[in-house]
């Protein structure tokens, strides 16, 4: 360990974000060396003089908040290596800048270019222009919606999914000047409809449910002949069956996501998340833990999987991994269970999570012992969190939508 005399520490100063890599990295330091000096140094060699540009520090897994010689002594450095220190941008958090009142508690909340749309416990949706944030609500089940996924745009309006504890999924056209139109009607699953999520390429839905069942369903607008003569007689929409139905899990399904076009992540109150592939039809990996998990969410840039679990842990899972390890890391910071997880679009760390203990928190996965921010407290717990560019927002059982907007 080193002693106070002990004024010369060999660090080592690396970083994954490559606008920011520095040629020489491996410096003699005073074991004084604060924060501000790390950053003082690394700008006057990036030549960088603009005060908005700050930097934290990562050791370890854990954020130094001391001087060098501290961190040293409370970890029993021995001072005989090189100290191997990450730096990377600090972010400023998202501040809360709007909230919006609606009917019912809010079960799902998803984006659709510059609309957001959610889903209430009354069975309504609810459409809200990103730049005005008028809102507007439309009759879709009789029962309280769960999931709400935005499909894609057409020309006369968004295709939006919405899963229902009436058991069916309802595909809808959503104009901005006249009322949702449900075009199918989605049936099969014999219980409460849990989840949904599009697959990238908008082609294909997946739900999940009570039943324990995952069904593949087409978004297809084509009508065959006979379904044609069926829809006057409907008024929720066409009925449409699923193309393909996977059984695995032993309880209930809470959460699903699309890897890719073919692959897809799901979540139980069974303890366990599987990986499947709609080509082969079957499940490819199952990982079981000890406990239930809520939610799910799966990230292109870190390719890590996000889960929300009833024991209030956010955990990251590597499906690449082969070491044994279960569970990449562990996210501390909620006090009651982890209702919804949502991957930045644009980092390959940065996570937000809604909990039941009515916050939504801002995750930098650098940092697992600690959360970034209280992004927003809810007046009840939070049901539903969506991550579009610069804004993050969240719903609840406090019929609140909050909107936390990045400077």
């Amino acid at each position: 360990m080193l002693a106070v005399g002990d004024t010369q520490i060999q660090v080592r100063l690396d970083t994954s974000e490559r606008d920011y890599s520095i040629d020489q990295n491996v410096f003699s330091l005073p074991h004084t060396a604060s924060i501000s000096e790390l950053e003082d140094l690394i700008k006057s060699l990036l030549n960088v003089d603009d005060d908005s540009i700050e930097f934290s520090f990562r050791i370890n897994d854990e954020l130094l908040s001391t001087t060098i010689g501290k961190f040293c002594e409370q970890a029993n450095f021995s001072g005989e290596s090189v100290l191997k220190v990450e730096y990377f941008l600090k972010r400023e958090a998202p501040e809360k800048t709007d909230e919006i009142s609606v009917n019912d508690w809010v079960g799902g909340l998803s984006f659709s270019s510059k609309i957001l749309y959610g889903g209430l416990y009354n069975g309504q949706i609810t459409r809200t222009s990103a730049s005005t944030l008028e809102t507007k609500s439309f009759q879709v089940h009789e029962k309280p919606i769960k999931c709400i996924k935005a499909i894609r745009s057409e020309n006369s309006g968004d295709l939006i999914v919405t899963g229902s504890i009436d058991q069916t999924l309802v595909y809808s056209l959503v104009g901005e000047e006249e009322e949702s139109r449900s075009l199918f009607n989605l049936r099969g699953h014999t219980e409460s409809v849990t989840c949904v999520s599009v697959s990238p390429s908008t082609e294909q839905i997946v739900s999940g449910s009570f039943d324990t069942m995952l069904k593949i369903w087409s978004t297809s607008l084509d009508e065959p002949d006979e379904d044609k003569k069926r829809k006057k007689k409907r008024k929720d929409g066409v009925l449409r069956t699923p193309l393909l139905t996977l059984g695995g899990h032993a309880q209930a399904i809470t959460g699903c996501t699309w890897q890719d076009n073919s692959q897809i992540v799901t979540v139980s109150q069974d303890s366990s998340v599987k990986f499947w592939d709609t080509q082969l039809m079957t499940c490819t990996k199952t990982i079981t833990i000890n406990t239930a998990l809520q939610a799910v969410s799966w990230s292109d840039k870190s390719r890590l999987v996000a889960t929300g679990a009833s024991d209030k842990f956010v955990r990251l899972f590597d499906p690449r991994g082969t070491s044994g390890a279960l569970v990449h890391s562990t996210l501390f910071g909620h006090d009651l269970w982890v209702s919804d997880v949502c991957w930045s679009p644009e980092s390959e760390f940065e996570l937000v999570t809604g909990s039941y203990d009515n916050s939504v928190l801002l995750w930098d996965t650098r940092n697992p012992r600690s959360f970034v921010q209280r992004i927003s407290c809810h007046e009840d717990k939070v049901l539903s969190v969506v991550w579009k560019e610069g804004q993050i927002v969240s719903g609840g059982a406090d019929s609140k939508i909050h909107l936390s907007t990045f400077k």
